[in-house]
């Protein structure tokens, strides 16, 4: 037992040195914490600037979005165009475009178009000159009026942009970052009107609020003049000429001195020019390495002692299984080899030795079980005479373990029957008829070889599953022929008396049961040939009945292809029928008409199930098959009205199928065009109305349409969307909304995607 202890001690150590390798890795990457967390906080830094550079950018569209609305518009453009004394458009109406222009956001917080010729400022809600607009409406707090006309109506701008600035705002104070657009765009010497736009600072703080700010960073935007535009610091920090020179260029981070002070500067370029930057005190960041470090000192030896003590509770419970394995080989093993074994050795030798003695012991038991696999067989093969196996279930290893192989799908059953052995039995006991069924299997096994297989059925009978190449009349002739020999070899060697019945040959094991009951019906008749003859069931199988073959199940086979619509299937199944019954040439016309009205019947059953009327009218309004069958002359007449019959069955299932198709079709298409002026009309809604499921609507309208349903939908919006550009004055948002687009940034897209054009352009071209 002291032996086996050593198992347990080399669990221990095995998890005690797992726990080495993290506990030396965290040693090491501990002496790389500080360099790799000031790389975290500058990447952090980084990430986060990237953030504001993407959040302003964003917005920085509005303005360009809000200066292409202006540019691109025909009545603002007259205004600038138009000569001394011309008045093609009133300023009113000016006023009137620029109040229906819908801003994005509320990024841009005002904005005026000036007129340079006239000295005209047109807002959305006024029309003024510019000293009074800059002297009363909206005065600067450090600037006269003359300055900033100066500074922002003289001269060439194409997004230009100007330091924040203090306003007076009706009569509160607001820091304004200031924007201006010269047009036409373009022209540099022929400026006729200027766009000027306000970017309340409130409204970048607002943004910049609104991303988790590390490590107590400085934020800055720079233009591309170097003059910063915003500043967002908590420590009154300015960017001088030395920290500019140094966000030149790409993007980056990097650590700096700022006033004697280690930084973390972090900048990155737009592509509006602003140059984003971010400055943050390395010591913020050094305060929490120093304090992690701490932290990873007292976590780095809790760990090891914790997963010390874990480590034994791990190895005690590897080694418990082991112990309870060990007791129970010990206790259940009838051996007692091994038990003592585990006196003089660990576990594992203990179990090696154990697991080598139940090997053996599964051995023998393979040995024996290969005994009984003749047993097996047999109960197999018999189950499968009487069609108690549903042979979908057997899997051909299954097969190959009790040794049955079937090379062919052609069957076919024998049945030997002995007659009569008292030439060769004495006693004629059990041991006897044992030795009997003994000489007749092995002698018809030799025979057949693998080209059947042998069952005992009963106490002087013995089965043979032939298989056969195909069902041809050689195949058949072959057959016979080593039955005949089979027949002659016992009753000339072994003096008996035997009967042989055999049946047709079928294709599938599913048929074997109908073989073994043909056998059967033709070993009946050896009572009528005699004993000792070869009977085949094809010869006997026209007089072994006087009433029709339609079995419940065939009828119920005729009716669900009937309901199907399945007329190829439904032909075959009645020209089976008509083989089995009429061309076999025994059965009576009487027989003949029960068998063809009782057909008629499941058809009347389907056509009440499916309430059709398939049939031509006689003249009283109705149609009667029962008529039509009692005028029949012959049987292939019935025959051939019954297929008529369930041919206008068929084609009216199929018929109506269709028209339930293209009436849902019909159906999608007119929901369609009522609601596509709805900006929810979509898959799912369609889906929704129609109780169907979104992918099952798709491929059913592609089936039908051979487009895509979100395809159809945008063209139609389109359709009528240039209908209202070029016949009505409505706005682009006016004519996406009327069109199912909830904003015109959308509609735009989609429009320009498809035609090539924006809506404007297209309304420009269409209204020359």
């Amino acid at each position: 037992m002291n032996q086996r202890k050593t198992v347990f001690l080399t669990l221990w150590l095995s998890y005690l040195l797992i726990l080495a390798i993290p506990v030396a890795v965290s040693a090491y990457l501990y002496h790389n914490m500080k360099d790799a967390l000031v790389d975290n906080a500058n990447r952090s830094n980084m990430a986060m600037l990237e953030q504001v550079r993407e959040v302003v950018e964003n917005h920085l569209t509005d303005l360009d979005q809000l200066s292409m609305q202006v540019a691109n518009h025909p009545k603002l453009q007259t205004l600038w165009n138009m000569k001394d004394g011309e008045r093609y458009i009133e300023y009113w109406e000016a006023m009137k475009v620029m109040n229906n222009m819908q801003l994005g956001s509320k990024f841009i917080h005002n904005f005026f178009l000036y007129l340079h010729d006239q000295d005209v400022i047109l807002s959305q809600n006024m029309k003024t000159d510019t000293n009074t607009y800059f002297s009363d409406i909206l005065p600067y707090k450090d600037k006269t009026t003359e300055e900033v006309k100066e500074l922002l109506l003289t001269g060439y701008h194409f997004n230009s942009f100007w330091p924040s600035m203090t306003v007076y705002d009706q009569s509160k104070e607001k820091n304004m970052i200031t924007s201006a657009v010269t047009f036409p765009l373009g022209e540099g010497q022929n400026v006729r009107a200027t766009l000027v736009m306000y970017i309340d600072e409130q409204h970048i703080f607002n943004l910049l609020n609104q991303i988790k700010w590390a490590n107590s960073a400085s934020m800055y935007i720079v233009d591309a003049t170097g003059e910063t535009i915003l500043s967002y610091s908590e420590h009154g920090m300015e960017l001088g000429q030395g920290m500019l020179s140094r966000i030149q260029g790409a993007n980056n981070y990097e650590t700096t001195a700022y006033n004697g002070e280690k930084m973390l500067l972090s900048h990155t370029r737009g592509n509006s020019g602003w140059t984003y930057v971010s400055l943050a005190p390395e010591k913020v960041v050094l305060s929490r390495v120093t304090e992690l470090q701490k932290q990873a000192i007292m976590l780095l030896i809790l760990a090891v002692l914790i997963g010390t003590a874990i480590a034994y509770g791990m190895a005690y419970r590897s080694y418990s299984p082991i112990r309870d394995m060990v007791l129970s080989l010990m206790n259940g093993n009838g051996d007692a080899a091994p038990a003592s074994a585990a006196k003089r050795m660990n576990e594992y030798e203990f179990i090696k030795s154990s697991i080598k003695h139940n090997l053996e012991e599964g051995k023998k038991l393979r040995q024996a079980l290969e005994g009984h696999t003749p047993v097996v067989r047999a109960h197999y093969l018999s189950r499968l005479l009487k069609g108690q196996v549903t042979t979908s279930t057997f899997k051909q290893d299954s097969l190959d373990f009790i040794d049955v192989k079937f090379h062919t799908d052609y069957l076919s059953v024998a049945l030997i029957e002995v007659d009569d052995c008292s030439r060769f039995v004495r006693n004629n006991n059990e041991e006897e008829w044992a030795l009997v069924r003994f000489i007749l299997a092995n002698l018809s096994q030799e025979l057949i070889k693998e080209k059947g297989h042998v069952i005992e059925t009963e106490h002087n009978q013995l089965a043979l599953l032939l298989q056969s190449p195909d069902a041809s009349s050689a195949s058949r002739a072959e057959r016979d022929n080593i039955i005949a020999e089979l027949k002659d070899l016992i009753e000339s060697r072994f003096n008996m008396d035997i009967t042989i019945a055999y049946s047709s040959i079928r294709e599938g094991m599913e048929e074997v049961g109908r073989c073994y009951s043909e056998a059967l019906s033709a070993l009946d008749y050896r009572i009528v040939h005699g004993i000792g003859k070869m009977i085949n069931y094809e010869d006997i199988k026209g007089l072994e009945r006087q009433y029709y073959h339609y079995p419940m199940d065939v009828e119920t086979q005729l009716m669900n292809m009937l309901k199907a619509g399945d007329y190829a299937g439904t032909e075959k199944l009645l020209n089976e029928l008509y083989t089995q019954n009429i061309t076999s040439g025994t059965m009576t016309p009487e027989m003949g008409k029960c068998l063809f009205f009782d057909l008629l019947s499941t058809v009347l059953k389907v056509m009440n199930a499916l309430k059709l009327d398939t049939g031509p009218d006689d003249g009283s309004g109705s149609f009667d098959p029962a008529k039509e069958f009692l005028n029949s002359t012959s049987a292939s007449d019935m025959q051939n009205r019954l297929k008529e019959l369930c041919h206008g069955i068929c084609s009216s299932v199929q018929e109506a199928r269709s028209a339930q198709g293209d009436r849902l079709n019909n159906e999608l298409l007119a929901f369609i065009a009522k609601h596509y002026k709805d900006n929810s009309l979509s898959l799912t809604m369609l889906a929704d109305h129609f109780n169907m499921t979104p992918q099952y609507i798709s491929g059913y309208f592609k089936k039908h349409n051979n487009r895509n349903l979100t395809d159809y939908i945008v063209d139609i919006r389109l359709t009528e969307a240039k209908r209202l550009l070029a016949e009505s004055g409505c706005t682009v948002l006016q004519v996406a909304q009327q069109v199912g687009y909830a904003t015109d940034i959308g509609f735009i897209r989609v429009f320009k995607k498809q035609e090539g054009i924006t809506p404007g352009k297209y309304r420009e071209m269409n209204a020359s």
